[in-house]
């Protein structure tokens, strides 16, 4: 564990010491000694801390080491992770100690809540950290694709200047939004949308967001009338069988023509291979992607060969604030195991 032991400042003796003691948990109960987490995401140092400073004993295992993770979850009790790791029926009887997961971000979608529940297994998930660097991902995916900052770099490399390959696409002012999904994240779009860039909100949602249409003057509308008004659509939906492939071949073909698609929610929730299509045939006008069907994609993707295609490797919620919160989950992984009820439950 020396990866580990570097990020927590801990020495190796001295972390071995916080793991053998029982400690008091965050509201003051006893924490067994000797507990196992293990920690399958890149976690603050603090929250390597607080576990170790709860008699836990923080077991690192990169993010790609599934089978190495697979074989350390079998004598933890808990688990800190992302979006990588399968938490179904086959992890929860290899893993029978395990009884909370602790999802960094808002989404859970890896996890199969009712076997879950049927092994006694409690999720929990950081709802709150990732609102900031997500809206900010989301702008600047608008940003980068209607003033072509890639094509834009590539070109002044390549001294290539002055040319109309260069010229950006239209402004943002007074522009029509498409936000998919007006939750916590969406919102926060919307307002940064419209106080900086007065653009027009449309949504579309399950649930009427009073506060968006008094302050924001968003209009709420069906998912035909949005694709069809939006200069940009944005997706902030979690996947679910209602969601996987919402934006499919009917959906793009309903888009303007000169239009762009964001996705920082998941790649399932669009037709990839759809997507490539109407993006080859010009039906819109170009996609920011920081999601997609298979992750990692491989690397004969289509959409990576597409020049109206900005991608980044699904690290919208990214940030140095976004890390720290999202790695604070592991408070309330102790108060599970401390008997105690979450802030976050899932389920």
């Amino acid at each position: 564990q020396p990866r580990l032991l570097k990020q927590s400042g801990l020495s190796r003796s001295r972390l071995r010491q916080y793991s053998l003691r029982t400690a008091q948990g965050v509201q003051g109960e006893v924490v067994a000694t000797m507990n196992r987490v293990l920690i399958n995401a890149e976690a603050h140092s603090d929250a390597l801390k607080i576990l170790a400073d709860n008699g836990l004993e923080p077991v690192y295992v990169p993010e790609a080491d599934v089978a190495g993770s697979f074989e350390a979850a079998r004598d933890c009790v808990g688990v800190v992770a992302n979006a990588s790791l399968p938490f179904d029926e086959a992890f929860f009887e290899l893993a029978p100690k395990v009884k909370v997961i602790g999802r960094m971000g808002v989404g859970y979608d890896n996890v199969d809540l009712e076997a879950a529940g049927r092994h006694g297994v409690r999720v929990v998930n950081t709802p709150l950290s990732i609102i900031q660097p997500v809206a900010e991902h989301t702008m600047m995916m608008m940003l980068a694709l209607v003033r072509r900052v890639v094509a834009g770099d590539r070109e002044a490399r390549e001294a290539v200047f002055r040319q109309p390959s260069n010229n950006p696409d239209f402004e943002l002012l007074g522009k029509t939004l498409g936000i998919i999904g007006l939750g916590r994240t969406g919102l926060r779009v919307a307002r940064t949308a419209r106080l900086g860039f007065d653009m027009k909100i449309l949504y579309h949602d399950q649930l009427a967001n009073t506060e968006a249409e008094a302050e924001l003057g968003a209009e709420r509308v069906e998912l035909d009338e949005l694709l069809g008004r939006s200069d940009i659509v944005t997706l902030h939906v979690n996947l679910s069988d209602n969601t996987r492939h919402l934006i499919d071949s009917e959906a793009l073909s309903k888009m303007k023509t000169g239009a762009y698609l964001i996705n920082v929610s998941r790649g399932s929730v669009v037709d990839e291979a759809a997507l490539v299509e109407v993006l080859r045939s010009g039906g819109i006008a170009g996609a920011g992607l920081d999601v997609y069907e298979e992750e990692p994609p491989t690397a004969d993707n289509p959409l990576f060969g597409l020049p109206n295609v900005v991608v980044t490797p699904h690290r919208a919620g990214f940030s140095r604030e976004g890390v720290y919160g999202c790695s604070m989950v592991v408070e309330d992984i102790v108060r599970i195991l401390n008997g105690e009820e979450p802030r976050f439950p899932v389920n």
